[in-house]
């Protein structure tokens, strides 16, 4: 069994700023793994230690990001994964998809991938339905707990956690599937373990290794910019309850909300 595990590296707060090509600046932020994808790793690494085989740490961002995926590796994976160069800096998440995509190809044997359901630093959730629908796998979002995987019958089995119910749903493998918070407790790496993994080499593709280009991928952010505030409320002056509700309903029919 193969399982992918896709980590995103994200700053510890969200003060960030906006630069003047539209790109994020972090400086000063001390950088981590993303939260969501921390839960990704521990449910993959359980499941190998299950199952047997390998997981494979995959990143798409900088050289920086090393250190996060080494530390996927002091908690346990056995293989890591760097996707770098130049024409990804400032790919949306449809590109980054499309591009973490074909590295799974590339690594041919992928039974399963798992990410968090959304970074914290963009909040979208849209890049494991997108890294879905760009390998043409099935999707499982919102998992809450893997119920069974099967590598000899190629299923798996999860419960879906949504707002207001718990859905079991069967998939054939290989498949994409996104985890919540809280699916697992999630290990510290040993000192050890973080001392045997710090100068391992991290093995980095660019764009010509995957056959793929910036335009060939997606486009790149045009707008980054924040929402306009919202206009101020207006309070409804009356002597007593009454007299406001009837002011209020007759503001309400003169703006034709009722």
């Amino acid at each position: 069994m193969h399982i992918v595990v896709c980590m995103k590296q994200v700053p510890r707060d969200n003060s960030v700023k906006i630069n003047a090509d539209l790109s994020i600046n972090a400086e000063g932020i001390e950088q981590i793994m993303n939260l969501f994808d921390e839960y990704a790793v521990e449910e993959a690494l359980q499941w190998n230690e299950k199952l047997g085989g390998k997981v494979t740490v995959l990143s798409l961002g900088p050289d920086e990001w090393k250190d996060q995926i080494r530390r996927a590796l002091a908690m346990g994976a056995t293989d890591s994964l760097l996707l770098n160069d130049p024409s990804f800096a400032k790919l949306d998440v449809l590109g980054a998809a499309k591009a973490v995509a074909a590295a799974i190809k590339k690594l041919g044997d992928v039974d399963l991938v798992i990410a968090g359901r959304n970074s914290t630093d963009d909040e979208s959730g849209a890049f494991g339905p997108a890294l879905a629908r760009a390998l043409g796998w099935a999707q499982l979002t919102y998992v809450g707990k893997f119920l069974d995987i099967s590598d000899s019958a190629k299923k798996i089995v999860v419960e879906r956690h949504l707002e207001e119910q718990i859905e079991t749903v069967e998939a054939g493998l290989p498949v994409v599937a996104t985890v919540v918070k809280d699916i697992n407790e999630p290990r510290y790496p040993s000192l050890l373990r973080i001392k045997k993994v710090a100068k391992v080499e991290i093995p980095t593709w660019g764009a010509a290794d995957l056959g793929v280009s910036a335009d060939g991928t997606a486009a790149s952010i045009t707008a980054r910019v924040p929402p306009p505030p919202r206009p101020k409320g207006e309070l409804v002056e009356g002597a007593d309850g009454a007299e406001k509700v009837r002011k209020l309903v007759d503001k309400l029919m003169e703006n034709q909300v009722i």
